[in-house]
């Protein structure tokens, strides 16, 4: 009797590997959207607990001052020490998220200005003004997120709270115009 030997090939033919590449193609085409979006959830969410931080941490400035002139932000550090003052000693009216970032890596830019004058609440002056009687914070995302849907924050101590992704808004606006949502 003959025997009869056969060759059997082991691996991948070129069309299941095709196959499979399609299928992790597909999977990323959805996955790399929907994460994105998470992180620009996330940031937008620290954003908002930031700025409702602020709003307590004025309004207990404001029942031992009388006034909002003079309030320093709360600042941690990545070394968990605390001191007070804003990240941007030059205007003295920024404060990164998240905590501990700089100009270069932040997620958001919160403005927080006087109400009234839209300076700086820093300077503290014992003549009183109406200046420092009210405050307003505009948050706005990196420029890495701007071509999200990620939204500009604002609340102010007037009652003012709104999100919106126009981004026409300053911190020298009073509402967040076009497409306004409040948060």
């Amino acid at each position: 009797m003959g025997m009869k030997t056969s060759k059997q090939h082991s691996g991948f033919t070129l069309i299941e590997l095709m196959i499979v590449i399609m299928i992790v193609a597909v999977l990323a085409a959805i996955a790399v959207p929907s994460y994105r979006q998470y992180v620009v959830r996330n940031a937008e969410a620290q954003a908002q607990a930031s700025m409702q931080q602020l709003q307590i941490e004025l309004n207990r400035w404001r029942a031992t001052a009388l006034t909002y002139k003079g309030f320093q932000p709360r600042k941690l550090a990545n070394d968990g020490s605390v001191s007070h003052g804003y990240d941007d000693t030059a205007t003295n009216t920024i404060i990164y998220v998240p905590a501990g970032s700089d100009d270069t890596n932040y997620d958001y830019q919160i403005t927080l200005v006087d109400g009234s004058t839209g300076n700086s609440l820093t300077p503290a002056s014992t003549a009183y003004s109406t200046a420092g009687n009210s405050w307003r914070m505009l948050a706005e995302p990196n420029e890495a997120f701007e071509n999200s849907d990620a939204s500009i924050l604002m609340t102010t101590s007037t009652g003012v709270q709104c999100k919106s992704t126009d981004r026409t808004i300053t911190s020298a606006s009073t509402d967040c115009g076009t497409g306004e949502e409040s948060w």
